[in-house]
């Protein structure tokens, strides 16, 4: 398994990060993968990633969220319900473009399960284009599928690189994969303290673009074809936030994703969502008394700092440990090479 960034002593920003430097610092917050890499009876290099918001049943306890769509050439389902309720009651799955109508339908089997009465559920399925490593048009993953990651969900480490979502991703004109980050901020006048948590899917990036720690690292490699490719980006916090504050994390996550020199182009499907788990609400209540931080208060303004770190962060993380994957037509991306990276960041930082 190829190294993270950090093990490298490249650092992001301010803020300290949580114990593993995951979205799963995150107290609650559970990741699992499914990964699937087959040449017959055709190539499949694809997969899912599946994010539950907490340890609870989400049905029964929905939590606060929103959305921001950067660029919307994108095949996502339950993001409208979303902004028009602000909450998530579905595990958040990313898949591939091709399979996620299977994915939703297999999420609505996966709730209906322990709640056999429902009749109207938003299940959240997101996507990222795997097409050019993936024989895609195989819509290789469904129920059996899902339920697998879902077998597999951790709250602590997990996978990074080439493997459930990030199976077939390119970023940059490199082998991309699942990259993720933590953030952990401290009141100054208390104990207490919060966690803020970043996963992404990067499939996006002309290579020439591509700067890692403001160093213009692209323009050290031949370019290669256009991208016609996509970027998921979730937020997640213990933060008591509501989906208005939500959506403004989601917006800062632009801020992250264009420090790696990322621009969305036309055929991009560029999503950010964000959830806190905070408040865990009761599907069956009479009333609910909301709680939460405002927005003129320093605490929530290192909230918007942390994500722009984070994201960054994750999303060179998914590019350093993915590894090179040769898929369909014998495409081949290579892995980005490392050392030479990490020698032209330090002629430049000194680090």
């Amino acid at each position: 398994m190829r190294k993270r960034i950090r093990d490298y002593g490249v650092t992001f920003g301010d803020f300290p990060t949580g114990k593993n430097n995951l979205i799963t610092d995150v107290p609650g917050v559970r990741v699992g993968h499914y990964t699937l890499i087959k040449d017959e009876p055709s190539i499949a290099r694809t997969g899912l990633t599946v994010i539950l918001p907490h340890d609870m049943d989400i049905y029964d306890f929905p939590v606060f969220a929103s959305s921001f769509i950067i660029n919307g050439f994108g095949k996502s389902i339950g993001l409208m319900q979303i902004e028009e309720m602000g909450t998530i009651e579905t595990p958040i799955v990313i898949t591939t473009t091709l399979n996620v109508g299977k994915i939703a339908d297999s999420v609505v089997s996966y709730i209906l399960k322990n709640h056999p009465d429902v009749i109207s559920l938003n299940p959240v399925v997101l996507e990222c284009n795997d097409a050019r490593l993936n024989d895609s048009k195989m819509r290789w993953l469904g129920e059996e599928e899902l339920f697998k990651a879902l077998e597999n969900l951790s709250g602590g480490m997990f996978e990074l690189g080439s493997v459930g979502a990030g199976t077939g991703m390119v970023a940059f004109g490199f082998k991309s994969g699942i990259g993720s980050s933590s953030r952990v901020i401290k009141l100054s006048e208390s104990d207490k303290t919060y966690h803020l948590g970043v996963l992404v899917v990067p499939n996006c990036g002309r290579r020439k673009d591509l700067m890692i720690k403001g160093v213009e690292i692209g323009k050290h490699f031949e370019d290669e074809e256009e991208p016609k490719g996509s970027i998921i980006m979730i937020i997640a916090t213990d933060a008591p936030l509501i989906p208005r504050q939500l959506r403004r994390l989601c917006v800062r996550a632009t801020h992250g994703l264009a420090r790696t020199g990322a621009k969305s182009t036309n055929h991009s499907g560029d999503v950010v969502l964000a959830f806190s788990n905070s408040m865990r609400i009761p599907r069956k209540r009479a009333s609910l008394e909301l709680t939460y931080i405002p927005d003129d208060t320093d605490l929530f303004q290192k909230l918007l700092d942390a994500t722009v770190e984070a994201v960054e962060e994750a999303i060179i993380d998914a590019l350093f440990t993915a590894e090179t994957m040769t898929g369909v037509k014998g495409r081949k991306y290579e892995a980005l090479p490392v050392g030479k990276v990490l020698n032209l960041i330090r002629g430049v930082i000194g680090k």
